[in-house]
């Protein structure tokens, strides 16, 4: 993992603010990268601010109502994406969240200027995001709520479609997601069972699986090892083919060889409660998409 002074804000926060799952995974991330620079004073305001909208019990205004969300009590499938619909609802009044458009601007040539469009800058959304993987609402699925709803130039029926085909083209990105997983766990899982000091190169390995390269220093801090015993599940994995140990003490992940082993099948692994929670909200999001079909024609 490089060096990135956002991630560390954002890992920090989590790991002071998320629920246990979520802090704990941040919490492990933190003593990975030895993260210290926190958000600054405007950012910590955005955040408090789409924490207390969250916690707000409102009934819901426009774009709860438009998304068909309304009445999705605790055990409704979509309760997650109607407590963000309230958030947005509310946050909207404050000028730090509300979107403006883009604008057209010329950009400057050697003979001549072109037209081009220039996204505005963005405003709080991130804030909510974050705050909903704070809170464990809609795991495993992050970036649900689009800039979009925060636009004040669309109606209320626009900003209800933005939400819903967002959070399904994010909700089939973490299946996506949970399927590359799975089927990772599962190839390191087989290339390990015969190995020796296997349970802490498992370890290493969901990291990996997780995070992608990482340095053989933040597999140590990560998982408590001395610099030998990082080195040694370094090895351990190499071994097993399923790394590549590069210059600067860089670990990769490697391809898998010319006959992989079968897809592993998400209905029995250890993410197989996430896919099932995914599927029954995809399912409600085609219903909720179907309607808006069926109102419009």
């Amino acid at each position: 993992m490089t060096d990135d002074p956002r991630r560390d804000a954002v890992v920090l926060w989590l790991a002071a603010h998320g629920v246990p799952p979520i802090a704990d995974a941040a919490t492990m991330v933190v003593r990975m990268v030895n993260a210290t620079r926190g958000f600054e004073v405007d950012a910590l305001a955005l955040l408090n601010a789409a924490e207390d909208a969250l916690a707000q019990a409102a009934a819901g205004g426009p774009l709860t109502g438009a998304c068909g969300l309304a009445d999705a009590g605790p055990d409704h499938p979509l309760h997650g994406l109607a407590r963000a619909a309230v958030a947005v609802d509310v946050l909207i009044r404050a000028p730090d969240f509300a979107e403006s458009s883009g604008h057209e601007a010329l950009l400057p040539l050697p003979s001549r200027s072109m037209r081009h469009y220039a996204a505005s800058e963005p405003a709080g959304c991130w804030a909510l995001n974050l705050v909903l993987v704070a809170r464990g609402i809609v795991p495993p699925v992050t970036g649900i709520v689009p800039r979009t709803v925060f636009r004040l130039d669309v109606t209320d029926a626009q900003r209800a479609a933005a939400l819903v085909d967002h959070s399904t083209h994010e909700a089939l990105a973490a299946f996506t997601n949970l399927e590359r997983i799975e089927s990772v766990l599962a190839r390191g899982r087989d290339a390990l069972v015969g190995l020796s000091r296997n349970a802490r190169a498992f370890e290493a390995w969901t990291l990996l699986a997780a995070l992608g390269p990482t340095t053989r220093k933040q597999l140590m801090r990560a998982l408590g090892l001395s610099r030998a015993g990082a080195d040694i599940q370094a090895r351990t994995l190499a071994a097993a083919r399923l790394v590549g140990l590069e210059t600067g003490g860089l670990v990769s992940p490697a391809l898998p060889g010319s006959s992989p082993s079968p897809s592993a099948s998400l209905d029995h692994g250890p993410l197989c409660a996430a896919a099932a929670d995914l599927d029954i909200a995809m399912a409600e999001i085609d219903r909720l998409l179907t309607r808006g079909l069926d109102k419009r024609n």
